[in-house]
């Protein structure tokens, strides 16, 4: 495994730590990232890997760093957090997968990288553990060192990123919008992010990458995706996000081969709003997933904007949600996005969640009330077929009893059934 070749580069051995930890702890498990800044990177891997208890030193420090970042540490503890990640401690490797991750033409950047994007350390204690990243295709016998120097280059960084995110059901309106504000912006030297899905945020990308770029050193578009970059997902955008590797980058904060899931995209936008200078908003539905990339945008403190459609779509009912009820700003074409990152958010305005309320006219289905760990059980279900309490365990991340709990829930809400054993997705 080799080091990008300067000195400002993290050691091969911390890069590998990082990597099957990565694996180990599921995005929103804040436990992870408060051990890792409490303990190090090194001693949260070797505790995790030799199967030793932790000592009293170990759990207070962790506990006083999760009480400072505002954690609940009743229910938060270390011991909890060593159970759950060595339900996959035999899937992590390291070397493997960036070695993988190298032939694609990728590799991960880690918070003691240069290189490393500043903003992210904004989402503490959600701060990721590192951010996998994949470029244009190389030989096989290129040198991964060249991946990592093309990455510094390609990497969003403020104030010259815009996060572009929509509905994936848009209308032709909205995906002119998307289309044309993408390439005005690109045009002008800044980086698109999106989600690469289908809809808004595939107008974005690809009006970013029509555009004339300046080469003013960032790349015209990343996609941040929730599954692994080893993946095109989805799979019917496999082009697109193909020629975005080419000119730009594919980032996820999941080790390769993960798959995306539903508790995966929502935790997902936070890292696109923080890699973000701000945050556009262009179609969405009352309860489109790019609301939750605009909350977390407000409570980072980025600028965000909506483009206001027809009061009789639904598709814009989410916009019209935003410029009510919270302080995102009405643009409508590249020149007031700029303006509005220039001013910035006013330093009185607070950082609101978006309501909860919902018309009645909206489905209320049984799944979209999920904690975290019911959510992920759920994700873990097999679309098709069965499945054993014990391939839960490795594939959700969680020890027995907490996957025995929370199929039982599962269960009493419909969501999942049993028979002979065997655990069944029922919606």
């Amino acid at each position: 495994m080799s080091t990008p070749p300067q000195a400002d580069w993290a050691p091969p051995q911390l890069r590998k730590q990082r990597c099957e930890l990565s694996r180990l702890i599921e995005p929103g498990d804040l436990l992870g990232p408060t051990a890792v800044a409490a303990l190090g990177v090194a001693r949260t891997h070797e505790l995790i890997f030799s199967g030793r208890r932790p000592t009293s030193d170990e759990q207070q420090a962790v506990a006083a760093a999760a009480l400072e970042a505002g954690l609940n540490t009743s229910r938060l503890t270390l011991a909890g957090g060593l159970e759950r990640w060595r339900t996959r401690a035999e899937q992590a490797n390291g070397e493997r997968d960036l070695r993988v991750l190298h032939r694609l033409g990728g590799g991960l950047i880690v918070p003691e990288d240069d290189a490393w994007p500043a903003q992210l350390n904004d989402l503490y204690p959600a701060t990721p553990l590192g951010l996998y990243f994949r470029g244009p295709a190389v030989t096989a016998d290129a040198d991964p060192q060249q991946n990592y120097q093309l990455a510094l280059q390609r990497l969003p960084a403020p104030p010259r990123s815009i996060a572009v995110v929509g509905s994936r059901e848009m209308t032709d309106y909205g995906g002119r919008a998307a289309f044309e504000l993408a390439e005005q912006l690109a045009g002008h030297g800044v980086s698109i992010l999106s989600g690469g899905a289908y809809g808004i945020d595939a107008a974005a990308h690809r009006g970013a990458l029509h555009a004339e770029h300046d080469e003013r050193g960032a790349s015209p578009t990343c996609a941040v995706l929730a599954g692994g970059v080893d993946r095109f997902y989805p799979a019917g955008n496999e082009r697109l996000l193909r020629a975005v590797t080419e000119r730009g980058l594919l980032l996820s904060e999941m080790a390769p081969g993960s798959t995306p899931t539903r508790h995966r995209f929502l935790h997902r936008n936070r890292i696109i709003a923080a890699l973000a200078a701000a945050v556009v908003v262009i179609e969405a539905r009352w309860r489109s997933g790019a609301l939750s990339t605009a909350h977390h945008g407000l409570g980072l403190g980025r600028a965000v904007g909506a483009f206001p459609g027809s009061v009789y779509s639904s598709s814009s009912s989410g916009c019209h949600r935003l410029l009510r009820d919270t302080p995102a700003e009405l643009v409508t074409d590249a020149a007031e996005v700029l303006e509005m990152i220039v001013a910035g958010p006013g330093a009185e305005q607070p950082a609101l969640q978006i309501p909860s309320t919902e018309p009645v006219t909206t489905p209320d289905r049984a799944a979209d009330h999920l904690n975290d760990l019911d959510q992920r059980l759920y994700d873990a279900l097999p679309a098709q077929r069965s499945t054993t309490a014990g391939k839960l365990c490795g594939v959700a991340g969680l020890p027995m009893p907490q996957v025995l709990a929370g199929m039982s829930r599962l269960e009493r809400r419909g969501l999942a059934s049993v028979a002979d054993g065997r655990w069944r997705r029922e919606r």
